[in-house]
């Protein structure tokens, strides 16, 4: 009894300091991977799933050909990755990333504006949210400037 008691205060604590996410975070704790593209040409191979985390994979910038220039290219130490997401109805859309690497979204040649940027709260893992009024269709997610070779990302919608 004794050593039952130990293992719960154990795991007790472990969790104790987890993250609650709200609803539409949800998805943060179960990631699948994708390899980011260096290019255009093969964003059909990275592509993200809406309401779907992914550890992603991310390359040397100088070995990237982004699609827009983006908003932070980062020096050459730095990091970056190129991904597809198709959204299928108009709304409010949020980019979560466990690292601060820069977030673009383009469609049709045109950066998307963000409307909001917030942090995850403590123990989220979470870095940076930036929330977008996105139309549907289908765009490709820039990530540059980063600092790490993979980071957790999830895009959601909220409205």
């Amino acid at each position: 009894m004794k050593s039952v008691l130990v293992v719960l205060f154990l795991l007790t604590g472990l969790f104790a300091n987890e993250a609650l996410l709200p609803t539409e975070l949800t998805a943060w704790k179960s990631l699948s991977f994708v390899s980011g593209a260096k290019s255009a040409n093969e964003l059909s191979n990275a592509s993200l799933v809406l309401n779907n985390a992914s550890l992603v994979g991310l390359h040397p910038t100088p070995k990237i050909q982004y699609v827009t220039r983006p908003t932070n290219e980062g020096g050459t130490v730095s990091y970056g990755g190129l991904f597809q997401i198709t959204l299928k109805e108009k709304g409010l859309y949020r980019v979560v990333l466990a690292n601060a690497s820069w977030i673009d979204l383009i469609k049709d040649g045109k950066p998307a504006q963000s409307v909001a940027h917030a942090q995850g709260s403590e123990n989220s893992g979470i870095r940076k949210m930036v929330d977008y009024n996105l139309d549907e269709g289908t765009y490709t997610l820039q990530l540059s400037a980063g600092a790490d070779t993979k980071s957790a990302l999830l895009v959601t919608k909220l409205k």
